[in-house]
């Protein structure tokens, strides 16, 4: 679960995912972490399961809320002393069934359908919750958004869909994802207030990096054998080409290129780290066997675009669980979670 919250933040993602693979062109949504409803132990139980032809009109979202539970309680949650309604939740739970309805075209007729329900009712109170916790945080940095950069995202969002040529309009678009105007706003609010605490937190573009190559071998025997053919002058490039086990990196001479800390595994990346450029390792042992390591360079480098986001995520969700575990926070009611 703990994954999975700085994730469940971004629901706004997943209404763009499914326009997007709907339209099928390519569009470059608003930054956020990543898309997070259907969540990971839902989506594949509903995923599963063959569509029905007009599942949604035999078995759609009245028929869903129908089965779900709805605590008779005014509150479902508090975050630091904030209540948290069970009205916000049941609009959030409506606004989830009708993405997993759509998305999956899933029949609640369909006894097999009804069997994740409680699993997602449990993920959709998370999902309010972490709301709250995000917009706590983002009071307490002093993070505030521009009512026109909210309208900005809409309109773009607008123009996506109407250009898609998947919905009738924009009230149809809505209509299929139980949005309403108000809820659309909310939740862009939310994405941008995401991004402005992610910059904050996100750590910087430009770190140490270490541009390696590496021999893997199985066994220690074979791992000394290629140590001693080294000390008697022999190319790493051709030993690599000879020895290691790694294909992926074996016929470049070993070479892996640049890397930061928090990429390779721990072993390998102390030792890599601690030689000078130019130097050899000793044998190395890894869940993977045993490495022989060649630091070719080190330097302060700008980090590849894809692997700064995941970084990104990474020390964004660790500072998030970090304050998250400072705050206040008690569920009111759980689902009996199978």
């Amino acid at each position: 679960m703990r994954q999975t919250r700085l994730f469940i933040l971004a629901l706004l993602a997943v209404v763009l995912v499914v326009v997007l693979a709907a339209c099928k062109q390519p569009v470059t949504p608003a930054p956020t972490p990543g898309p997070v409803l259907p969540t990971a132990t839902v989506a594949p139980a509903f995923s599963s399961m063959p569509p029905t032809a007009n599942a949604t009109e035999q078995g759609g979202i009245d028929v869903a809320m129908k089965l779900v539970t709805i605590p008779d309680q005014k509150n479902i949650a508090v975050v630091d002393g904030e209540a948290v309604s069970t009205a916000a939740y049941r609009e959030e739970l409506s606004r989830a069934l009708s993405m997993v309805t759509s998305q999956y075209q899933v029949n609640w007729n369909d006894p097999q359908s009804r069997e994740p329900l409680p699993a997602l009712q449990e993920q959709v109170l998370d999902q309010v919750i972490e709301r709250v916790v995000m917009r706590h945080l983002a009071g307490k940095e002093g993070v505030s958004i521009d009512p026109k950069d909210v309208e900005t995202e809409v309109v773009a969002l607008q123009t996506r869909v109407q250009s898609s040529g998947q919905f009738a309009d924009w009230a149809a678009f809505l209509k299929a994802y139980g949005l309403t105007e108000a809820s659309i706003r909310s939740l862009m609010a939310d994405n941008l207030m995401l991004g402005a605490l992610s910059k904050r937190h996100a750590g910087p573009t430009s770190v140490v990096q270490v541009h390696a190559s590496h021999i893997l071998v199985e066994t220690k025997e074979t791992g000394q054998e290629v140590l001693d053919k080294l000390a008697k002058g022999e190319a790493f490039a051709d030993l690599a080409a000879k020895y290691s086990t790694d294909t992926g990196s074996k016929d470049q001479g070993g070479d892996l290129g640049w890397f930061p800390r928090g990429v390779m595994a721990s072993e390998f990346e102390q030792t890599a780290f601690s030689l000078e450029p130019g130097k050899v390792s000793q044998l190395v042992q890894t869940e993977f066997g045993y490495h022989i390591i060649l630091v070719q360079e080190k330097a302060a480098r700008e980090l590849e675009p894809a692997l700064y986001e995941k970084m990104q995520q990474q020390q964004v969700q660790t500072w998030v669980e970090e304050q998250r575990a400072k705050m206040s926070i008690e569920r009111l009611y759980t689902f009996a979670v199978k």
